[in-house]
């Protein structure tokens, strides 16, 4: 039980009229009308901004197969290594910045840039909303391990506004963490006078997106904005009540500093074969990660990703809402482009686990900190889904399609 959170303000009138216009996804997010699924995998598009082919194949797995065939990795390599030669410093002090939760992907980036680049990482964390147990201990796994951390936590009555804000304004309870994604690196690395970040995977290219972002090698401030922030920029909640103390912690850094500044943003998936599952069992072997003591997380089969914040599930609830595709869609097609996982078997554990509700425990954990009563948190989920790929309210909904075989 957690009894730290401090009862929020009732909902303002202008959220209580929110919760009541319901959101036309489609126009929103300019989704094609006809439902098709990738003959490769089992993504469908639906996702915002990935793209089919003629031959009816989603832009991911079409990348992969260039990941497998074409894309010279050695040559990448070596990009990497004179990137690293370029950074590194010999007085002692931090050369790369790597943001990390204490997940698998991150340690694995920094843990291969310590001990096979010869870098100094400084590992940095913008904490989840929630800390889970394994997540906890994870984070500490992986600076025990022998890795510096910072890890920057923003003001608590603010951070659970902002989320019960964005989840009813913008169906994800999620974006507040975001702009601490997008934004808390360039600023931590101006601070420590840290010139190189290193991000993972840039997810455009590998999960299905824009498919002009494949040849960039990082993104820029301006790119992170546009992919990251769901159109949703920071000075919009200045609109809703939230002043510039509330929300320093998210703000981007001082544009004028950075331009004159030396820092690059680059994603360690452009210079190295990106494959989650290896990166589980390499910092099972080099960090002491755990994967989820339950077994699985909800809404998936996968036991090794994003394990660290407990309302993780309506996240990923809130995209099924909206999408009709969520968690366990996500983990079967990156699983089927990996060779872990035969389409047959992904669509059969799509079927199972991807409308899953999230469990009465974390339930109860986002309505206590998000401030909502079950009944709003009700209309707002009626508020986000979406009826063209739905049938019915409430409990009785049902998903019209899923992937088949």
């Amino acid at each position: 039980m957690i009894d730290y959170f401090p009862k929020l303000p009732p909902l303002s009138d202008f959220e209580q009229g929110l919760i009541s216009e319901k959101i036309e996804i489609d126009a929103k997010y300019k989704l094609p009308k006809n439902i098709t699924y990738c003959k490769k995998c089992v993504i469908s598009n639906q996702r915002p901004r990935i793209v089919f082919d003629g031959e009816g194949v989603c832009s991911a797995c079409r990348y992969w197969e260039r990941k497998k065939a074409v894309i010279d990795w050695r040559e990448r390599e070596k990009e990497l290594e004179d990137l690293c030669n370029r950074y590194r410093r010999n007085d002692g002090s931090f050369d790369v910045l790597v943001p990390s939760s204490g997940g698998k992907d991150s340690v694995y980036v920094a843990w291969e840039l310590k001990t096979k680049y010869g870098m100094h990482p400084l590992t940095m964390t913008w904490a989840p909303h929630v800390y889970t147990e394994i997540g906890i201990r994870n984070f500490q796994a992986h600076i025990h391990a022998g890795l510096d951390n910072v890890c920057y936590t923003p003001n608590g009555v603010v951070h659970r506004r902002m989320t019960r804000l964005s989840t009813i304004e913008i169906g994800d309870p999620f974006q507040p963490f975001i702009y601490g994604q997008t934004y808390l690196p360039l600023r931590v690395a101006l601070n420590y006078g840290i010139d190189l970040v290193m991000d993972g995977e840039n997810g455009e290219s590998e999960y299905g997106g824009d498919t002009t972002t494949e040849s960039k090698t990082g993104f820029t401030p301006k790119d992170a904005e546009e992919f990251w922030l769901s159109s949703f920029p920071l000075e919009h909640w200045k609109d809703r009540g939230f002043t510039d103390r509330d929300l320093q912690i998210y703000s981007a850094p001082n544009f004028d500093r950075l331009q004159k500044s030396k820092v690059e943003r680059h994603f360690f998936s452009y210079y190295r074969d990106w494959r989650p599952q290896n990166h589980y069992y390499y910092c099972v072997e080099n960090t002491n990660f755990a994967p989820n003591p339950n077994g699985r997380s909800e809404g998936t089969f996968s036991k090794y990703a994003s394990l660290d914040d407990q309302i993780d599930p309506y996240h990923h609830y809130f995209s099924l809402l909206k999408f009709g595709i969520a968690r366990a869609t996500s983990d079967a097609a990156h699983e089927i482009r990996e060779d872990l996982l035969a389409r047959d078997e992904a669509v059969q554990l799509v079927r199972r686990y991807d409308s899953e509700m999230p469990s009465e425990k974390t339930t109860k954990v986002f309505l206590d900190y998000a401030g909502l009563t079950s009944g709003q948190l009700a209309e707002i989920i009626e508020r986000w889904r979406n009826t063209r790929l739905w049938s019915g309210v409430g409990a009785s909904s049902r998903l019209i399609n899923q992937v088949s075989i």
